[in-house]
């Protein structure tokens, strides 16, 4: 069983800034949208395609996940959990030393984070702040959500969630070719990239 990442007082974005900095991507959308299955694509092309690459992955989801049976099987994949004691004050969360520490223990050359959209605004706040590495953001959207997208009639949580998306991904079925797009961005994009395939 894998336990989840504990509040602690010492912080260690150093560590991180200090080494090779990891591609960061972070998944966040509501549930049900297909985060988990999205993230699999992601390390199992990668892993594939790059041998000797390592993965890391933090999980911000309470209780036991699809995520935990996948990393199982996989020596070059590392899984660990963010601890969140509230959602809406992600600085308790000790998001900087949770990075710090997966990255700097594991090596890893891409980390993924997982992030419950109720919560990714104040994390990646947090993360952009305390951590700087650069990352892509994709939100995943179910079907209501993405009807929201295209009549124009997205609350003020979720614009400001689009708005902080470098990848839209509209289209449960998308999974494969968006998880080759994110791969091979170099940099995160200024504006959305609506991926929406037909």
């Amino acid at each position: 069983m894998i336990a989840p990442e504990q509040p602690a007082v010492t912080a260690a974005p150093d560590s991180v800034r200090g080494s090779v900095m990891p591609h960061c991507v972070a998944v966040t959308g509501p549930r049900g949208a297909g985060k988990t299955r999205w993230l699999q694509q992601c390390i199992r092309e990668l892993l594939a395609e790059r041998p000797g690459v390592r993965c890391a992955i933090l999980l911000a989801e309470e209780g036991r996940t699809r995520m935990e049976s996948f990393c199982a099987d996989l020596p070059r994949l590392s899984l660990r959990k963010l601890f969140l004691p509230c959602l809406c004050c992600p600085e308790a969360s000790d998001l900087s030393g949770a990075v710090g520490r997966l990255v700097t223990e594991t090596g890893a050359d891409w980390l993924f984070l997982e992030l419950p959209v109720i919560a990714a605004p104040g994390l990646l706040a947090v993360f952009d702040r305390q951590i700087r590495i650069p990352r892509t953001v994709v939100m995943r959207l179910t079907p209501s959500w993405a009807r929201a997208v295209k009549a124009g009639m997205l609350s003020p949580f979720q614009s400001g969630m689009f708005d902080a998306a470098d990848v839209v991904i509209t289209n449960p079925d998308g999974t494969e070719r968006a998880a080759r797009l994110v791969l091979e961005a170099t940099a995160p994009h200024p504006m959305p990239a609506v991926f929406s395939p037909s």
